[in-house]
């Protein structure tokens, strides 16, 4: 299908005309879809989003209409490639991702293919079931990809894979038939394959090519748990067994059919569980343990080397997280998670382990985790080690493409030792985790695919790797399936005589090549279709922030490998627009595929300055969640200040950007002039005229003007004050009485406090890309708190997003000897609650709940851990993180006309239905003013800031 040729818009208009979903053919959906988590690169004809199994009925048929190719996609986290073809992408996860129904008693569930793993879960526990494979990227996995996979997790010693659980399975099939596929007994067999159509033609052919190789199924096919390679003709060879085309189904990577809803079993939560965590010398005598640790029953052992642990220092939340179970610079980690059926049982367990691996000479320090809070802080970094993987700042990366083989257990130790060996001899390293418990190591070479010399040890070492696996009579795939990357070598692996069995089974099912085409049988060459190939050069744009560590701006977006922990929407805040609309392009991983894209010339026009990647960084909300919770520190935020200032200079600055930019002017002003500035902005045609000259929406409410400053009203620092407080425009033109009750804590605690003069920090211009002017107030204020940072005197915000803009922002926008005074300047940064927390504060009581909402960017920085320290000293009160994500405000993108309904959508997921819920005697307190304003505007409730809260009850106040 020509990339614009008639077909192509005839089957878009078809497809428009007969669907309720979605249909997208323009140049940004196609490019976003282009990409997976993999080193592969296919141009879509187009995307669907169906919204029914009537749209993925009509999707099959139409396509097999216009002869036009069918991938079906889930959460685009598969690294073979799977989820990338050239026909039409079919996308479930956003609309056809619904628990159809639960039968507790009987421990099954029907489900849509799109609903996420995470989410599945959340709807069962309550019932104190599960879905038991349990995958590192479950935040944003979908059923209907794991069981395209076959894929299983760490604790697939216990559980086994995802075959192992899919009881039914309804599937559209290449004529568009729709079939149900179940266990069936030989009558029922003998009676379908003496049918007609298609579905008999495919249960004929598969019984008779699983009797007819028998021999040679049981011959070559890995004797490993973790097998996923080829299709699942060994499961049709035992006659006494049930004859389900489900289990072919599973792990077919949508080669086969569409499945349209699935009948899942479930297993029970375990009653109690505990981990321990062993640091090694080294990788090979982690492995060596493993064996001895499986004569424990485990539910899981994972391995980290160090080449992981190393890497979990360059983002902060995980490096906050490894200290609390990683003492010094291990070679290698084992994670030892243990089942019982009570909680008292599980201590003895994990010291009889201790003991035993100590008694030989395994291991040297042990860490303990027997609380749920403990072993969540072990799993979140293991869980993160996927990304971690691929957290190389140069060209050369540690790729997914030899991370998949799998061998017995007791062989683990020989064969990662010569597969490590493998990679030395060509050059190179690599990095190693999973799942030790079943001889499925994730082994990731560094390679740089850009280059020519990459290219040929990318494809040597797959060949050498593929003997390896061979040799030691393992499997090529354990769980991430053949995809682009590993069925080139089906025919070495399963032979020529199973492989002629493969393409028979593909060519029965979908004569035409109709699905997924070119995975598991008749794949392209290993280094067709390479995201980067040799001669690829990456852009290197004028930036105005600092990226030389990543080899400039180019070599920083390409850091997003496309696993999309950006899409989980469960827990933290990244990224809140895509928790809204779920939307590909409103995921870090979607604007870091369109900007990769543009700077390379790629989407059809020179640069950046282009109006369709304006549109997808629009509502991204700069909270800069992905700066702290992508395992890679992608910052979007960043990023999109960049695209913005490049945008401006190529098309002008729009009223709208230079206005909210510069906030200062507008809040010196309309403080000059209140209360009428007031009166005037909130009247009816103040409303209108805000929302027509500026794009404020009318339905907001906007802040009130104070008429006397915090500059006005503060005392003045000196050279015996220990802090400074930085006097932001929020806090000195609208609410001076946070800046007051501030001064109020610290004096208190003993703390001599004080203003100085100084310029806006900046943020306000960084957030509409007016760096040219954010770069002269980093220069500005940098002069001007120089001396007092320099003498050692503390630089206290009471704004997160002012502290950011100062302690991130600022030394990045400059450079030379400025810069480095600069430094000096963010050094002495700190938040009011991060410094008070150490203080000791005469605090009276609070009878009461506290909830607790972070900003963003506190969060972000790490600082949201000492504002709970602080807060959970107030006597007799309950402190509660809400744990909310984003508000939905983030500065004055909430304020903007064609972002008001995302904004609600965002604060509608967690904070606003908590705020209203709350007890009477419960106070809201948010360090972000921006939060505060959301709070109030969909809820009518005053957040207070935690220095107003905490001035409410100093002691000297009470008395």
């Amino acid at each position: 299908m020509s990339d614009t040729g008639p077909d192509r818009s005839r089957l878009s208009h078809d497809l428009a005309q007969q669907l309720s979903g979605e249909v997208r053919f323009d140049p940004i959906s196609r490019a976003l879809y282009a990409t997976d988590a993999s080193v592969y690169r296919i141009q879509p004809a187009g995307v669907v989003l169906p919204r029914s199994r009537e749209d993925l009925i009509r999707t099959v048929r139409l396509c097999a209409q216009h002869r036009c190719p069918l991938t079906m996609r889930g959460g685009g986290t598969s690294q073979a490639g799977q989820a990338i073809g050239p026909g039409v992408i079919v996308d479930t996860s956003k609309y056809f991702n619904r628990l159809l129904e639960l039968n507790a008693a009987e421990r099954w569930a029907r489900v849509e293919p799109g609903i996420v793993l995470d989410e599945l879960n959340a709807e069962l526990k309550p019932h104190g079931l599960r879905f038991a494979p349990d995958i590192s990227t479950a935040s944003r996995a979908t059923i209907g990809g794991m069981m395209a996979n076959n894929s299983s997790g760490a604790r697939s010693v216990l559980y086994g894979k995802t075959i192992d659980h899919v009881l039914e399975q309804e599937v559209a099939l290449s004529d568009g038939s729709v079939v149900r596929f179940r266990p069936l007994s030989p009558e029922e067999l003998d009676a379908v394959c003496h049918g007609v159509g298609l579905e008999a033609e495919c249960y004929r052919e598969v019984r008779r090519l699983a009797h007819l190789h028998a021999d040679e199924i049981e011959r070559r096919y890995p004797k490993v748990l973790r097998r996923v390679g080829g299709y699942n003709l060994d499961e049709f060879t035992q006659p006494d067994r049930p004859f389900n085309l489900a289990r072919l189904m599973v792990g077919s990577e949508g080669t086969l059919g569409v499945v349209l809803e699935a009948k899942l079993n479930l297993v029970p939560l375990p009653a109690a569980k505990a981990v321990l965590a062993i640091q090694f010398g080294d990788l090979l005598e982690a492995l060596a343990a493993t064996p001895v640790i499986l004569r424990h029953r485990p539910s899981a052992v994972e391995v980290m080397d160090k080449f992981i642990l190393d890497h979990t220092r360059q983002s902060p939340a995980l490096d906050d997280l490894r200290r609390t179970f990683v003492d010094g610079d291990p070679g290698a980690l084992l994670c030892v998670e243990c089942y019982a059926e009570r909680q008292d049982d599980l201590p003895p367990r994990l010291q009889a382990i201790e003991q035993e691996l100590r008694a030989r000479g395994f291991g040297y320090r042990y860490h303990h985790a027997l609380d749920l809070a403990g072993q969540a802080r072990i799993w979140s970094v293991r869980e993160a080690a996927l990304g971690l993987s691929m957290a190389m700042k140069e060209d050369a990366k540690s790729l997914s493409f030899v991370e998949d083989t799998a061998v017995a257990p007791e062989r683990l130790r020989d064969y990662i030792e010569r597969f490590l060996q493998i990679v030395q001899r060509h050059g190179t390293s690599a990095g190693v985790y999973a799942h030790a418990s079943v001889g499925c190591l994730h082994v990731r070479p560094v390679v740089n695919l850009k280059t020519e010399r990459g290219v040929r040890q990318f494809e040597a070492i797959a060949n050498d790797v593929a003997a390896l696996a061979l040799e030691f009579g393992g499997a090529l795939s354990g769980e991430h399936g053949d995809g682009l990357v590993r069925s080139p070598f089906m025919e070495k692996m399963f032979g020529p005589v199973l492989y002629e069995a493969f393409r028979t089974v593909k060519r029965t099912f979908d004569p035409h090549g109709l699905f997924n085409p070119g995975k598991i049988v008749d794949a392209p060459p290993l280094t067709a279709n390479l995201r980067y190939g040799p001669g690829y050069v990456t852009p290197a744009p004028a930036t105005f922030f600092d990226y030389s560590e990543y080899g400039g701006m180019a070599g920083a977006v390409e850091m997003c490998s496309g696993l999309g922990a950006c899409r989980k929407k469960l827990d933290g805040t990244m990224c809140p627009s895509y928790m809204a609309t779920r939307e590909e392009a409103d995921s870090t991983r979607g604007r870091a595929n369109v900007l990769r894209l543009a700077m390379a010339g790629q989407l059809g026009e020179a640069g950046l300055g282009d109006a369709g990647v304006f549109d997808v960084l629009d509502l991204c909300l700069e909270c800069r969640a992905c700066k702290a919770e992508c395992p890679v520190g992608v910052d979007m935020a960043r990023f999109k200040s960049e695209f913005l200032a490049d945008y401006w200079s190529r098309h002008g600055v729009s009223w709208h950007a230079w206005a909210l930019g510069n906030a200062h002017g507008l809040a010196r002003w309309g403080s000059r002039f209140a209360p009428l500035s007031n009166w005037l902005m909130n009247s009816g045609i103040g409303r209108l005229a805000a929302e027509n000259v500026l794009g404020i929406d009318r339905r907001r409410t906007l802040p009130t003007f104070a008429g006397r400053t915090l500059d006005r009203l503060a005392p003045r620092a000196d050279d015996r004050s220990d802090v400074i407080v930085f006097n932001d425009t929020f806090t000195n033109y609208y609410e001076p009485e946070v800046g007051l009750a501030a001064l109020d804590v610290l004096r208190a605690a003993g703390v001599r406090a004080g203003l100085v003069t100084h310029r806006c920090c900046g943020r306000p211009q960084i957030s509409k890309g007016l760096l040219t002017a954010a770069r002269a107030l980093a220069e500005a204020n940098t002069a001007a708190l120089y001396p007092h940072a320099a003498r050692g005197q503390k630089i206290v915000f009471c704004e997160p997003s002012c502290l950011s803009a100062m302690r991130e922002d600022t030394p990045s926008l400059l450079r030379g000897e400025i810069r480095e005074k600069a430094t000096v300047v963010a050094a002495a940064c700190t938040l009011f609650e991060e410094y008070i927390s150490t203080k000791d504060v005469p605090l009276g009581p609070w009878s009461g709940e506290i909830l607790l909402h972070g900003h963003c960017h506190q969060k972000a920085m790490g600082l949201l851990s000492p504002a709970k320290s602080l807060l959970s000293k107030v006597p007799g009160s309950t402190l509660v993180d809400l744990d909310a994500g984003c508000c939905g405000m983030a500065g004055s993108f909430g304020y903007a006309r064609e972002h008001f309904d995302v904004s609600r959508a965002i604060g509608e997921r967690k904070l606003l239905p908590a705020v209203r819920q709350k007890k009477a005697n419960a106070v809201v307190v948010a360090a972000g003013t921006s939060c505060r304003h959301q709070v109030h505007d969909f809820t009518g409730e005053r957040a207070v800031h935690p220095a107003v809260f905490l001035n409410s009850l100093l002691v000297e106040r009470l008395r």
